[in-house]
């Protein structure tokens, strides 16, 4: 088939032509340079398939915007087509291929992405602001590739951290057609304003009109659990993954959403399934791993989930993963009785997450501060609590869950001032901040918030706040390497920490601007 595939491209006018007969030969091959088409299989025998192939390679930044992706099959079957919509391909083709349909396919095609090859560039380059100036141009030449083009330009814009102009150039699409993108991405920007309600609306209606369009069913899910409606979102996505079942993050979505309706066994099944379609990608991610040995634990298997957050530490190699593991280790010693081993670990736990130098989510976080209050260290749990309220000090939400907490180890009292003294601090360091800035005093402004910054590692806002001292440093003295990095990293870790944040975008246009 390769041969057969070779030949038809040599007479459709292709140059250059590289084969590989596997997956981890088609990365080898991506990794080594540029493709401007790839025909892949879907079927790859052994290892990854041509759908973790494509996921993969979009991960790693193999392939571009200009890239042109074709999965090729011998049959139309369900999972494939619906893996292959998921995972957007640029087209598939049915064995046996024709020439006649390939030259008229890739003709098609090309004319296309050459559409695209400057956008992508400067993408690739972050050089957001020039590649939605580029959108616009194309847009203006050619008109035939606008839908594409218009998504593309929405991404930038939520790069950039400019969700109104993203809202309106949604608006415009849809008072052309009905385009499931723009209602999706309408959504995101309900979520991101916390109107949850009309997100969901949003998202149930386009469920309903577009079943197949699994990007719906994911952030439908999401809203969902936002709002704390586990039942409804385990129906979304066990609803989504019979549709398509290869994707690992919403077979741990599923996993999670069951855990929370204790459907342990649905739980188990989901947590397994994102586990194994995970194994030969490079999307391995701590959460299946995690929700899988807290189900074990749940069950009275402790020896089964310790093996597994050991087995967790192996196959994804960081801090930040060992961390998290450690910390559900905590609670599988309290529950299993090994006290002993439940207060050593919780302690190089706590240690770390309140020194800032490694990094734990504010859900696991309150997970520990809960497994402590268990444990009747209610001062270590204290501490724990008041650090994630200073990382997130205007997060109403994450407010109601510390309570709660607090409520839990009998101490409703005492954790509601906490959080109120707390808040106040945190406000008071940044508002210290903007002050000293305000008057111009810079580099005070930048020392007060570097101190800050040890008390409040996590905290978006702060960082942000950090990143634009410096930048108005640099405007004012000139650009340097150290601060450019300096800045950047806040600017990174706080998206991170916060995706939809506004001023992440603006302040990297300006960073964009100093060089």
């Amino acid at each position: 088939m390769r041969g057969i595939l070779r030949e038809l491209l040599r007479r459709c006018g292709a140059r250059h032509i590289e084969v590989a007969a596997n997956g981890i030969e088609a990365l080898n091959v991506l990794r080594r340079g540029k493709c401007d088409v790839i025909l892949c299989d879907y079927h790859l025998g052994a290892g990854k398939n041509g759908q973790q192939i494509l996921e993969e390679a979009r991960h790693d930044g193999l392939v571009s915007a200009s890239t042109i992706w074709i999965m090729v099959t011998a049959e139309k079957t369900a999972d494939m087509v619906m893996g292959a919509v998921e995972h957007q391909p640029d087209d598939y083709l049915l064995k046996p291929v024709s020439e006649a349909t390939l030259q008229s396919r890739l003709a098609k095609l090309l004319g296309r992405k050459a559409a695209l090859a400057g956008i992508a560039a400067a993408m690739r380059a972050k050089e957001y602001q020039k590649a939605i100036d580029l959108c616009k141009a194309r847009l203006e030449q050619d008109p035939t590739s606008s839908m594409e083009i218009l998504r593309i330009q929405a991404d930038l814009y939520l790069n950039l951290g400019q969700p109104e102009k993203a809202g309106s150039l949604f608006d415009a699409v849809l008072a052309r057609r009905d385009v499931p993108w723009a209602r999706v991405g309408m959504a995101k920007l309900h979520i991101h304003r916390g109107h949850f309600s009309r997100a969901r609306e949003t998202l149930e209606q386009l469920v309903g009109d577009y079943p197949n369009y699994l990007e719906a069913y994911d952030v439908l899910a999401h809203t969902y659990q936002r709002q704390g409606a586990w039942s409804d979102a385990q129906r979304v996505l066990h609803h989504a993954v019979m549709v398509s079942p290869n994707s690992s993050q919403r077979q741990s979505a599923l996993g999670e959403s069951a855990l929370h309706c204790d459907d342990l066994d649905i739980a188990v099944s989901a947590y397994q399934k994102a586990l194994k379609l995970a194994a030969r990608t490079t999307y391995k991610t701590p959460e299946p791993y995690l929700g899988l040995a807290r189900v074990y634990t749940a069950q009275n298997k402790p020896g089964e989930a310790l093996k597994l957050l050991s087995q967790l530490s192996i196959d994804i190699d960081n801090d930040e993963a060992r961390l998290q593991g450690k910390a559900a280790e905590v609670r599988v010693h309290h529950v299993s009785g090994n006290t002993q081993l439940a207060e050593a670990a919780a302690r190089d736990v706590a240690a770390r997450i309140q020194s800032g130098t490694q990094n734990l989510s504010p859900a696991a976080t309150l997970n520990l501060a809960e497994t402590f209050m268990l444990m009747g260290n209610k001062e270590t749990a204290s501490k724990l609590l008041q650090f994630v309220v200073l990382n997130n000090h205007e997060d109403e939400e994450l407010a109601s869950r510390v309570l709660e907490v607090f409520e839990k180890g009998g101490m409703g009292d005492e954790g509601r001032a906490l959080v109120k003294t707390t808040r106040q601090q945190a406000t008071e360091s940044m508002n210290q901040g903007v002050r000293l800035a305000s008057q111009g005093k810079l580099s005070e402004a930048l020392e007060f918030l570097n101190e800050a910054k040890s008390l409040m590692p996590r905290n978006p806002r702060l960082l942000l706040n950090h990143a634009y001292v410096v930048i108005a440093l640099m405007q004012k003295g000139g650009w340097r390497h150290d601060m450019d990095n300096d800045a950047r990293r806040s600017i990174l870790t706080a998206r991170q920490i916060s995706p939809g944040e506004k001023r992440c975008g603006e302040l990297l246009a300006k960073l964009e601007t100093l060089r």
